[in-house]
């Protein structure tokens, strides 16, 4: 049996037709090819919410940008394939309408050995570089912090930080057990001790922005010293809070409670 193109449909073709239709189908071949051919792996990596690069601090994101977000979610192409999946999220207060969001992924991509990276989704995954994915209706932009050796587990670390000058009812609202937890639960900061004794500042002066600058004696305010513990990771023999502070005596640091914020704490002691 054969089969016969009629010559008026030939007759529609020209030669430009041919060379397009050829260049389509060769570029579509390539494609599966390189589809098939490819060899794909997982790559575990930790990202950080942010709409910008590393080099510039950017903006954390607002509460209800990774509200969404869960464990198990999964990110597929085209073809129903799956191409991402988030291992874990970590995510907390950080004061105003912000939080920090912590995601660790794994995602399907090559090893492209010319340029010695992976690449998933023709982007490039290299630390310091942001990523863009999608997780269903949740849109998710990060910048990479680590490939494949992320750590693992939190270090348990006790420190001392001293408050000076506070009112009273800001003294009086820290107190034994508040715990700073992420959205899963887990604890991230809770008080020892809190030890509360008159300033031994002179003078307090309190600015209030657009209206006026006034002046207060010391009997109206309050030296704070919290003993709290932490979770901390390490990097390069440094320990950092989940916030990114370093654990350093001098240094500064920050806790949102759930109903009180302790702000510009000093680093005086680190226990153990």
């Amino acid at each position: 049996m054969k089969f016969i193109i009629p010559k008026r449909f030939l007759g529609k073709f020209n030669i430009f037709d041919l060379v397009i239709a050829v260049a389509i189908l060769l570029i579509f071949g390539s494609f599966l090819w390189l589809r098939v051919s490819r060899k794909t792996e997982w790559i575990s990596l930790r990202m950080v919410v942010s709409n910008d690069e590393w080099w510039y601090e950017g903006a954390a994101p607002q509460w209800w940008y990774t509200d969404g977000l869960t464990a198990g979610q999964t990110a597929k192409n085209t073809f129903g394939e799956v191409m991402a999946e988030i291992t874990n999220v970590q995510s907390f207060d950080i004061g105003s309408y912000r939080r920090r969001v912590f995601i660790d992924l794994k995602v399907k991509g090559y090893f492209d050995t010319k340029r010695g990276i992976y690449i998933y989704n023709y982007q490039p995954l290299q630390i310091g570089k942001p990523l863009d994915l999608t997780f269903g209706k949740n849109n998710l932009r990060g910048v990479v912090t680590y490939i494949e050796n992320a750590p693992e587990d939190f270090i348990e670390k006790t420190i001392e930080v001293y408050i000076p000058a506070v009112h009273l009812w800001v003294a009086q609202s820290y107190e034994k057990g508040m715990q700073v937890k992420d959205l899963q639960g887990r604890i991230l900061a809770e008080i020892a001790s809190v030890t509360i004794t008159p300033t031994t500042a002179l003078e307090i002066t309190e600015i209030f922005p657009g209206v006026a600058e006034k002046k207060f004696g010391p009997e109206q305010f309050y030296d704070l010293k919290l003993v709290v513990k932490i979770k901390t990771f390490e990097s390069g023999g440094v320990n950092y809070f989940v916030d990114r502070s370093a654990i350093k005596i001098g240094e500064y640091i920050c806790f949102q409670f759930p109903q009180t914020t302790v702000r510009q704490a000093e680093i005086i002691g680190i226990i153990e």
